[in-house]
Formats: C-alpha cells, structure tokens, sequence
C-alpha cells in the first residue's frame, strides 16, 4: 500500500470540539454499506441517525498553497487537488476519492485522517463500501478523461470504436479498516463513474464499450456485455430491485439496460436530437421500475453553442419512454452537461447547468410543481430532508429551497470551493461534501438550511 505522509497541521481544523470520538464509537450511526452512488438508487443520501451535528475541514495536500496567479483555471485545480464526487459513510468512516488519485479515510466525527491510499490515476467515481468475504471492503475507479491521439482521431468516424483514458485504468479493492489492496481489475478505458453492487457483483460501464460485472471478493470477471458506447460519468443505477442496471453512453450517445445477473442487453434508447456527449455524462437515478434522467438535447434550428435541458422518464423493464420534459435552453456547458435527480416520495428534483433552474417534477406523469431560479449553474443531486431540498451549485453556494413551494429560503455561503459533480450526503444532522478547490468538509445542518 502506497501511503502518503501529511502533517496533521496541515490538513485538519477540527471546529467541533469531538477529537476524542472515534469513528469506532459512532459507527453504528451511520450506514453499515454504501452500495450504490449517493447511497441508494434514488440518489437521495439522507441517512436518518442520531449522527451528532458536527464541524470539521480536511484539506488535500497543498490544496491551500497554490499559487493563483500561475494556476488560474479553476477546471486546473480542480483536477489537481479536487474532491470530484460525493463520499461513501460508512462505519463511521468517510471515504473520498480524490483527483489527485489518492483515496481517503477519515474519521467522521472528527476529519482525522485514518488512511489514505494511492491508485495511480484521477478519481472521480464514489467509493462502493461492501462486505466481501471475511472483512469491509472499500472499491473505486481509477482513470481519466483523455483521448489517445489514435483515439480522438476516430470521433466522426462512423461504427468507430473509442476508448476514452489513458494511463492507468482499473477497479481497485482496498481494506476498509486499513487501505490495504485486496486486488486490481485493468481495463483498456477509464473507470470514472460510480460502480453498483448487487448480489455480490460490482457493476460498471467504463471507458472501453462495455459493461462489466466483476466478483466483488476477488476481482474475477463474471460477466462483459459490449454496448460499443463509452461511458464517461454515467454511474451505474440499479433498478427493478436490482434487477435491471441503467447507465448512459456517449459515441453513440445512448441509454443502455443490462441484467444484473446475466449481464444480457434488455434495451436501448436513443432520445431524439440528444447531444453528442450527453448519453455518457448523466447518471440516472430510479424508484421501483421507474428511471429518470436529464440528457442535453439541440435542435436543428438552435444556434451553434445553444441547447436545451431534457428530463426523462423510462421503464426499466423494457425501455419505454413513459415522459419527456422540456426544462429550457440556454448556452452549452463546457463539460458534464447533465445534471443528476434525486427521486424522493414520487417526486424528481434536480437543477439543469444549462438554465440554473431547480425543478420538482411528478415522477409519474413529468408535471412540474415548480422551478426556481438559483444564482449558478448545478450538476449534483440535491438532497431531499424534512421540508427542504438542499441543492449544491457551481459557485460554491448551498442553497436551500422549500420542497412544496421552490421558495429559496437560505444560502450557505461555502468558503472552501465551488462545486461540480459532488453531491452532500446528509448523515444525522451533519452534511458532508468535497470541493473543487480540495476541501472536504463536514457541516452542521442547521448551518445549511439557515
């Protein structure tokens, strides 16, 4: 195990007074798996617990020593230092993947770091937390979202098969009481997004055209279905009981179904005038044997770096578009286009980069309740508590709106980073969230929703 040496000056202030809580004594307090991104299917990561509220701040190595006037492109450092994606807790233990390519264990009362791990490339998929065999196992995927000269050359070029990563792509399986390697999985494309773990198999779409189904305990490949689509961020999402496994892909862009067990192709949709990079950059979350989604679509009639936000609605069991909405148009984003829902009660919530816009839809029949302007651009699931949905956005403000209403109630103003991807996991009264610029923080509820 590759472990790194950080003075612990240099990356705690540890605000709550709690030092002398281990992550032992509350480990019952939070959940004893995290088997899927943002927690479960429908992506909505409150935890109900008597997890106390607490206040801490872990700082990435250098992340507070560069140097803005070389490194002036926020994408820059945020693939240096960045906490790209939303933490796995479990056991009392936080896991974040971190672009830098180390995976971190910190104790979650405190911030203390307990272990932290090298996987020789970016990560940017959600730690999955399982027991494999006789102890908790801690799995992540490591790649990039670079093209091969040879590669890229092949965009436009029609039945073309692209590989997306370059250097170092693979699952990897650590110890989750002592980061040590329990086994590695290469593959030849990148393995950015969230894997899901059914039955004993971890499940993922990677940057090679395919998906996969590996034996979580050893590595082992139980199943490769060819779907000729690279899947860039789109995390795998269990569906139908964990039966059916929705994910996207991009070149063709497209929404893919496989069976969980035996890894068969049961779908696929190809939504009209979807965006050429759009199919692969959403995750999908699901209620029952229902999937929703946004995909970025342009009409032939919009202007060049013009387009629209879509959110839709698909029977998991045979790829049925049961709705499609509209959200609204705007200019394009630079990189992940889609933002993620979270499914909560029959209700699908979610932002859209392109408008700014937080919707509450009806996951049966696409009505919206409501939509609200927020002051930046979102691309993570919010999260649905009480009477609020708590939405992270782009700026670095979490903002906090009434779930009946869509009144905006209250900012937190986050002084650590802006926010991309990362969705906050709400554990008890604490929420926890990364950021770009390399803070992974933990913070009072109340603080948030004001």
């Amino acid at each position: 195990m590759q472990r790194k040496k950080i003075p612990i000056t240099a990356i705690i202030m540890a605000l709550s007074g709690l030092c002398t809580i281990t992550a032992q004594a509350g480990s019952e307090q939070t959940p004893q798996q995290w088997t899927t991104y943002a927690m479960e299917a429908g992506h909505n990561a409150y935890y109900v617990s008597a997890f106390p509220s607490v206040s801490w701040t872990f700082m990435v190595p250098g992340s507070n020593e560069i140097n803005r006037q070389v490194v002036r492109s926020v994408t820059t450092i945020r693939d240096l230092v960045g906490f790209p994606i939303g933490v796995a807790v479990a056991h009392g233990t936080v896991y974040a993947s971190n672009d830098n390519s180390y995976l971190y264990a910190l104790n979650a009362h405190n911030g203390h770091l307990l272990w932290s791990v090298n996987a020789y490339n970016q990560l940017m998929s959600t730690p999955i937390v399982a027991q494999a065999g006789s102890h908790e196992m801690v799995y992540v995927g490591a790649g990039n979202s670079v093209f091969a000269y040879s590669h890229a050359q092949l965009f436009g070029a029609s039945g073309a098969q692209v590989i997306r990563g370059t250097d170092v792509s693979a699952i990897e399986a650590f110890n989750g009481q002592t980061g040590q390697r329990e086994w590695v999985f290469h593959t030849k494309g990148e393995d950015m997004p969230t894997p899901t773990y059914v039955d004993g198999k971890l499940i993922f779409g990677n940057g090679d055209g395919h998906i996969y189904a590996l034996n979580a305990q050893n590595g082992t490949v139980l199943w490769k279905t060819a779907i000729h689509s690279f899947v860039s961020m789109s995390s795998a999402t269990p569906a139908d009981g964990g039966r059916v496994i929705v994910m996207g892909g991009t070149h063709p862009s497209r929404i893919y179904a496989v069976n969980s067990s035996s890894g068969k192709l049961l779908w696929t949709v190809h939504p009209e005038d979807i965006f050429p990079s759009s199919g692969g950059d959403g995750t999908w979350a699901a209620q029952g044997n229902i999937v929703a989604g946004q995909i970025e679509i342009r009409r032939p009639n919009q202007a060049k770096r013009m387009s629209s936000s879509e959110e839709l609605a698909i029977n998991a069991q045979n790829g049925r578009i049961l709705w499609m909405r509209l959200l609204g148009s705007g200019t394009t984003p630079p990189h992940n286009k889609d933002a993620v829902p979270d499914i909560a009660d029959g209700m699908v919530y979610t932002g859209s980069p392109v408008t700014h816009n937080e919707y509450a839809i009806n996951l049966q029949n696409g009505n919206v309740l409501w939509q609200a302007h927020l002051p930046a651009g979102m691309k993570a699931a919010p999260l649905v508590v009480g009477k609020w949905v708590i939405q992270p956005t782009g700026s670095g403000a979490i903002c906090t709106l009434n779930r009946q209403s869509g009144v905006l109630t209250h900012i937190y103003h986050n002084r650590s980073g802006d926010f991309g991807p990362q969705n906050g996991e709400l554990i008890g009264k604490t929420y926890f969230i990364g950021s770009n610029a390399g803070y992974m923080e933990a913070i009072p509820l109340h603080e948030i929703v004001g």
